[in-house]
């Protein structure tokens, strides 16, 4: 063995429990950047597939008024599965127990079904009885942070109108994980929530019977 190699193995030796820490330090290293990546291919992975279970659109469009046959062209362009139109607008809610004011965002979805894109999942109560114009659903954070439950109600200022609206369930969707009011930063459960309402009642409530405001589609 040459003296330049003895001398190295004696360096060793001696830095040993430096060299050990080192080591140990790299590993840990390694180890938390595989169980990073493992973490995040799982999530990823949990996120397409709730996307996808739940028919998430892949295009959202917005209109002063739009008539349904604009919907229905749409749907025969080449490329497009499927097409979601809606009605949505923004109210103001009066919600007991909480005294400063709350913006709501209405969706309307089918009475007696579900939507065909951005389906909900159906957390409590029911869906939407045909006619129940003055039935809605609730996202959860909004329910949870107001202690809403089915058979709850609050009112809701409408066009102008001023009207009493009862819970008939709860709900999350796809479309709102994050349910952000408008010019929000951050999510504020207590002062905005979703609320899914008849399309038939909202069509009423904003003179936009046989049209709609809202598009959605997937390709």
């Amino acid at each position: 063995m040459k003296a330049l190699d003895r001398k190295l193995l004696r360096e060793l030796w001696r830095l040993r429990g430096q060299a050990l820490a080192v080591a140990v330090v790299i590993a840990s290293g390694v180890a938390v950047l595989v169980m990073s990546l493992s973490t995040l291919e799982a999530l990823q992975a949990t996120t397409d597939a709730y996307y996808e279970r739940y028919r998430f659109a892949d295009v959202f469009a917005n209109a002063v008024r739009a008539p349904q046959r604009i919907a229905e062209r749409v749907a025969q362009l080449a490329g497009v599965q499927s097409v979601e139109a809606r009605v949505t607008r923004y109210a103001t809610l009066d919600v007991a127990g909480f005294a400063e004011p709350v913006m709501g965002r209405l969706t309307s979805i089918p009475e007696g079904g579900e939507p065909t894109l951005n389906q909900l999942v159906l957390r409590n109560g029911r869906w939407i009885e045909a006619r129940g114009h003055d039935e809605v659903i609730v996202n959860e954070p909004f329910a949870e942070a107001h202690g809403l439950t089915p058979g709850s109600q609050f009112s809701a200022l409408i066009n102008g109108s001023r009207r009493t609206l009862r819970v008939v369930g709860t709900a999350l969707s796809p479309e709102f994980v994050y349910a952000l009011g408008p010019g929000a930063l951050m999510p504020d459960d207590k002062r905005f929530g979703i609320v899914w309402m008849g399309r038939e009642g909202l069509e009423a409530a904003f003179d936009l019977k046989g049209a709609f405001n809202d598009l959605s589609a997937s390709l």
